[in-house]
Formats: structure tokens, C-alpha cells, sequence
């Protein structure tokens, strides 16, 4: 009878086996949440700055990993520039304007702030020639602003200081131009020419004889002063009439009582000291009435120093009166807004020049 002979395993390979399968389960009972190297998620890397909270004792979620440290990510601020291509145009243009007038300037680097600033400023010096008319302090204007002074200078300025003075302007004096900010510096208010670099305030001018003529002192009374006075005149009488009336009304029923207890003899005496009394008063009324002359450019001067300092007639006007106005004028034509004392008080001490366009003639007051 024949009988089959079973194979049995190799006792030592089993053992190996049965180890290697008990130590997978160990593993998988260890970490469950394991996954597989190539279905982990990747990030890019992001700098971030850590935070004085971050320490190695963070807190646990109660899962068995540590809550990380807390991180804030560092943006660093966009840096407004022009570019490249518009400022090399800009200052290509610059030049070519600037070569049509005597002018001495310093290229300046592009400002860029907002709304405000303009690719290729300059610093302004001087305008003309034989004599140079000099920006004290310099100016940060644009270049057509540049060559719209110098025509400025050549036309109306320099003919007229001739005229009027026979000498010539050699300064600007209280130059002042760029400024970032708003029409008056008003918060709602549109944005101003000067944060453009296209306008320029003028305080006042030097001449070669060493005469200086300030906008404040040398243009005299405005409309608005001529108007203010005479009704600050005209309702000082009125109350000068109204008292001096009401005085004499009580004076001359205190005559007359005093006229029954006087003898009939001193009647006529007694009347004529009243009429020099009630005189008296009315003249000391008149004196105090305001000066009909107001000093140029400032309200709170005293009544006594009112009269030194405007001219002796006050209906005519001075040499340094008609030099303002006539070059005031005169810009009138190379600018797109002129304003002067006549506009109103902020501009009383000063002319404000701008090149922003309108149609036909500039706005000039």
C-alpha cells in the first residue's frame, strides 16, 4: 500500500513571517492617520515672522499634536513709481521746452504720491538774462510752469519795473511751489496745481536799486476793503447821529427846567452854553469814528497807525500799486489762473500762478 508523504513548511520561515506581520499591525495600531509619502500635501514656502507668543510649550489640541505658534506674514509696501519709459519721455520733453528760454534748473528724481507728483520735476533757480531774475527760495515746478515765467519775466515784468521804477526785477522773493495736498487744504476740495507742480505763489519782487515790493503792502486797498469801510463809516455816524440826538434831547429838558429857576436876564446866557455843550459832544462823536484809511493788508492795526500807513489820498493809488497790478494783469496772459488780493483774503499777501487749462482766456482776479 503506497502512501503520500505531506511537505511541511520550514519552521524557521514561519516564525519570520508571523514576526514580520505582527510587527505591521503594531505599526498601524501606532500611527492610523499615516499616509503615504506621495499623497502629502505640498505648500509653497512663505517667509513669515514669528511672533513673541511662539515658544516650544504650545498648547495641545488633545489629538497628540501641538498646536503650532502663532505667525504673521510680513507684505512688504508697494513702492509707487513712474515708469522707466514714462519718465526718459517726460524729461526728453523737458529739455526740449526748456531750450527756448534762459533758464537755470536742477533735473529733479520723479515724485510719486498718489495723485500727486508728476515724472520729471525740476528745481527752478533763475528765468532771463542781463539780469537774471532770481527764485529765492528755488522752486520744484514743472517745465512748461518754467517756460511760461520766463515769457512772463520778458514780456510784462521786466518792461513794466522799467517803467514805473527804472530798474529792473533781479528776485522773486517768498517763492513757493510743489506741495501735495488739496485747494486750500481742504480735506473735500479738488486737488490743488501746486501737488501737480504746475502752479507757483509769488510773495513779492526785488529790484536791481534795491527796492522790494511786497504784494501785502504794495497793493493797497482791495474792492472788499473799499466797500467794508465805508459801511463800517456809514454805521458809525448813524449811532454817532443817534447818540448826539439822544443827548441833546435830555440836555434840553434839563435847560429848561433850569431855565424857570434862572432869572430873566441870564436866559440868553444860560442858552448859549447849552449850544456849546451839545457842540462839544458831537465833535467828540465825529473823532471817534473809524479812519476812512485801513493799512494794507492787516485788520487789527490800531486807528492811529491806519493813517501812516496808507497815502495821504487814499483814492490815489501808489507807483508800487500800479507795478502790481499791471504785471497781475500781464500774467493774465501766459496763465491759466491768476489770483491776487482781489480774489480773496487767503491770497491777499501773495500771487498764485497755475498753468491748469481752460478754455480761451485765463480766469485773472
Amino acid at each position: 500500500m503506497a502512501i503520500k508523504r505531506r511537505e511541511e513548511p520550514i519552521p524557521a520561515l514561519s516564525a519570520g513571517l508571523s514576526h514580520v506581520m505582527m510587527t505591521g499591525l503594531i505599526l498601524f495600531a501606532a500611527f492610523p492617520g499615516a499616509r503615504p509619502l506621495d499623497q502629502v500635501q505640498r505648500y509653497p514656502a512663505i517667509k513669515v515672522a514669528h511672533t513673541h507668543e511662539a515658544s516650544d510649550t504650545s498648547a495641545s489640541d488633545g489629538t497628540g499634536s501641538a498646536t503650532p505658534p502663532t505667525q504673521a506674514v510680513t507684505a512688504e509696501p508697494v513702492k509707487e513709481e513712474w515708469p522707466e519709459a514714462d519718465v526718459a519721455q517726460a524729461r526728453e520733453q523737458c529739455m526740449h521746452l526748456l531750450s527756448s528760454v534762459a533758464v537755470e534748473f536742477e533735473m529733479l528724481e520723479p515724485v510719486k504720491k498718489g495723485e500727486c507728483g508728476l515724472p520729471a520735476p525740476i528745481l527752478l533757480k533763475s528765468v532771463g538774462s542781463a539780469p537774471e531774475v532770481v527764485f529765492d527760495p528755488p522752486v520744484q515746478v514743472n517745465c512748461p510752469m518754467a517756460v511760461a515765467l520766463g515769457k512772463w519775466v520778458k514780456s510784462t515784468l521786466q518792461p513794466t519795473a522799467e517803467a514805473r521804477f527804472k530798474s529792473q526785477v533781479v528776485r522773486v522773493v517768498g517763492s513757493y511751489g510743489y506741495s501735495c495736498r488739496n485747494i486750500y487744504n481742504l480735506p473735500n476740495a479738488k486737488l490743488s496745481q501746486h501737488a501737480l507742480a504746475n502752479a507757483i505763489d509769488i510773495g513779492g519782487f526785488a529790484l536791481e536799486n534795491g527796492r522790494t515790493i511786497r504784494v501785502l503792502r504794495g497793493w493797497g486797498l482791495t474792492e472788499r476793503d473799499i466797500i467794508a469801510q465805508a459801511k463800517a463809516k456809514a454805521k458809525a455816524q448813524a449811532e454817532a447821529k443817534a447818540k448826539a440826538k439822544a443827548g441833546g434831547k435830555g440836555k434840553t429838558e434839563i435847560a429848561q427846567k433850569d431855565v424857570k429857576e434862572e432869572p430873566a436876564g441870564d436866559k440868553g446866557e444860560a442858552d448859549g452854553a447849552r449850544v456849546k455843550k451839545a457842540g462839544a459832544a458831537v465833535t467828540q462823536a465825529s473823532l471817534s469814528l473809524p479812519s476812512a484809511k485801513l493799512p494794507k493788508g492787516k485788520k487789527d492795526v490800531p486807528q492811529t497807525d491806519a493813517a501812516a500807513a496808507q497815502p495821504a489820498d487814499p483814492q490815489k493809488p501808489t507807483k508800487e500799486a500800479l507795478f502790481l497790478r499791471a504785471i497781475h494783469e500781464g500774467a493774465c496772459k501766459e496763465f491759466g489762473t491768476v489770483l491776487g488780493p482781489e480774489a480773496n483774503d487767503p491770497h491777499r499777501n501773495h500771487f498764485h500762478l497755475d498753468l491748469i487749462p481752460r478754455r480761451g482766456r485765463g480766469y485773472c482776479e
